[in-house]
């Protein structure tokens, strides 16, 4: 027998059983179901018998239909010269945040309020004349031209009867009658001057100076908002979330950015999202629980009921799962968490984070 008789009778047939028995094998074992695992974290537990659930979204106590994060920007753009807070600092309502370079604002400052003194200085100073100096001098130049035309009239009248006799030319008589006028005119102008000067300063010209101050006054108000602009201070009491801001970055004034995010944490609010299907099961002011995701111990948070929004929105904080509708429309409740809670003074529980909420409806 040669070797390829060998090889067809005998090793091809065990090859191709070997075979067989290898695909059984495999198709058994492929249909042959895996044992069920255990989640690696149990999901929260209902701690009531029949009750509504929701997605609940820690935020800080500002009212807001929305997320009462506060985010502070800045009205003006400049380079950041300081900020004064750190992360997890509570604040006081006003307190400095940050502060931009104010160099030229503070030299404005200084121009402007230069410029009310001087306006002020010129409506004091008319609002103070005549000055009591000023009186006797020109009383006194009156008193010398009434002088002088007194002399005139003596010469004149000397000349007339020198005229007569025709000592004095007519053209001599001619200037003195003129010098006459002239002194004549001359005393005029002086009592003239001398009524002007103690009645005082025109009105007008009080209006117009007190328009300057007016004027002057607001330029410096305008000068200190902006020095006060440049230094952004906490709209309320809270605590510093977030610093987005660092010395010597230059910042703008768009709406957009979020130099500095802060809240009142004390108490923390939980925006629960009910969905429309369960409203009619809803009872307002209900006990209400939250749980921490991926929480072993399945620790309950109590929660206060504090208002309702009254205004049904589209689903924006989605779980995940497959069953979720995209569709649904939900009612957002507001729930208060004791500050003094464990999970609360462990951090445990922060802003932004999403908690299993559960609403007794017995």
């Amino acid at each position: 027998m040669t070797a390829w008789n060998i090889l067809r009778k005998t090793v091809l047939p065990l090859v191709a059983v070997g075979l067989l028995a290898l695909a059984l094998a495999h198709a058994i074992l492929s249909q042959r179901s895996e044992p069920l695992l255990p989640p690696p974290v149990t999901p929260s537990i209902t701690p009531f018998g029949n009750t509504v659930a929701g997605t609940g979204f820690v935020e800080p106590t500002t009212e807001s239909s929305t997320q009462s994060i506060i985010t502070v920007g800045s009205q003006l753009s400049g380079v950041v010269s300081k900020v004064a807070v750190h992360i997890d600092q509570e604040i006081q309502e006003g307190d400095l945040l940050f502060e931009l370079d104010n160099r030229q604002a503070r030299a404005e400052f200084k121009n402007r309020q230069t410029a009310l003194a001087a306006a002020r200085a010129q409506l004091s100073k008319l609002e103070l004349q005549p000055r009591k100096e000023e009186v006797p001098p020109r009383e006194a130049q009156v008193k010398v031209d009434e002088a002088n035309l007194r002399e005139a009239i003596d010469m004149r009248d000397r000349d007339r009867k020198l005229a007569i006799t025709k000592e004095v030319t007519e053209q001599e008589m001619v200037q003195r009658e003129l010098a006459v006028e002239a002194a004549q005119a001359q005393v005029a102008v002086s009592k003239a001057n001398l009524l002007l000067l103690k009645a005082g300063a025109w009105e007008p010209d009080k209006v117009i100076a007190a328009a300057a101050v007016e004027q002057a006054q607001a330029q410096l108000e305008q000068a200190q908002t902006m020095l006060d602009l440049l230094r952004v201070r906490a709209p309320v009491t809270g605590s510093v979330l977030q610093i987005n801001v660092r010395p010597g970055e230059f910042v703008s004034a768009s709406p957009t950015q979020s130099l500095i995010v802060m809240g009142n944490v004390k108490p923390l609010h939980v925006r629960v999202s009910i969905d429309e299907e369960d409203i009619p099961r809803l009872k307002l002011n209900a006990p209400a629980r939250g749980k921490l995701r991926g929480d072993l111990k399945q620790r309950e948070i109590p929660m206060e009921f504090v208002r309702i929004e009254p205004y049904v929105i589209p689903k924006t904080s989605l779980t995940g799962i497959n069953t979720e509708r995209v569709d649904t429309r939900v009612m957002q409740i507001i729930y208060a968490i004791d500050p003094e809670h464990a999970l609360v003074r462990e951090k445990k529980v922060l802003v932004g984070q999403l908690l299993d909420v559960f609403i007794d409806v017995q």
